[in-house]
């Protein structure tokens, strides 16, 4: 065999293993509870856990009503699910439980976000960004509903910025740098100097 073939199997062989090691990775469990749902555009979420679970881990709470992990997985239950205002109800208790944590407060804004309550989300993940400034997820979130929901690309692009200071190489970094590519460009629209 010539050295130009046996060169061209090594290439076409690792091409092989590098795609084949990509794609299970890219298998693994998210981050986050939220790392699959946090990319401004936000891609169809399947329903991870059902009614049933739902309703278990609810009779579990009524028998340890002050377990912060199992209020914290019935509101990320809640969230999976839609059912955003029962999401706000056990996230302000989760915030109550621990207010020196800054995930319940994100998960609070989230919540209220969903629910429709932009001022009170907008209050909620600014005071998370104010108690908790190093925290990414309390930045991407301000970004997204300022983004999405206020419809300001100014401070939208400010925070996913911040987001990307925070955590330049995060799951969804490759999705908030296309997101501001996608903000700049509107704002050339805005602007009339599309070029």
């Amino acid at each position: 065999m010539s050295k130009l073939k046996i060169s061209f199997i090594v290439v076409i062989s690792l091409f092989t293993i590098y795609t084949i090691y990509s794609f299970v990775n890219s298998l693994e469990e998210p981050k986050h509870i939220h790392s699959r749902d946090d990319a401004p555009r936000g891609s169809a979420n399947q329903t991870s856990r059902t009614a049933g679970d739902i309703k278990e881990l609810e009779t579990q709470l009524q028998n340890n009503p002050g377990d912060y992990v199992l209020i914290m997985k019935l509101g990320h239950a809640y969230l999976e699910n839609q059912q955003f205002a029962k999401a706000v109800e056990i996230f302000r208790k989760a915030v109550q439980l621990k207010p020196q944590e800054a995930e319940p407060q994100v998960d609070l804004g989230i919540a209220l976000r969903q629910n429709r309550q932009i001022d009170e989300a907008l209050a909620a993940l600014n005071r998370a960004t104010k108690s908790f400034p190093e925290y990414g997820e309390a930045w991407l979130q301000l970004g997204v509903l300022n983004r999405f929901n206020l419809k300001n690309n100014q401070k939208a692009l400010q925070y996913f910025q911040k987001f990307l200071s925070l955590e330049p190489r995060g799951e969804t970094a490759p999705q908030i740098k296309e997101e501001i590519e996608r903000i700049k460009m509107d704002m050339k629209k805005q602007d009339g100097v599309i070029k």
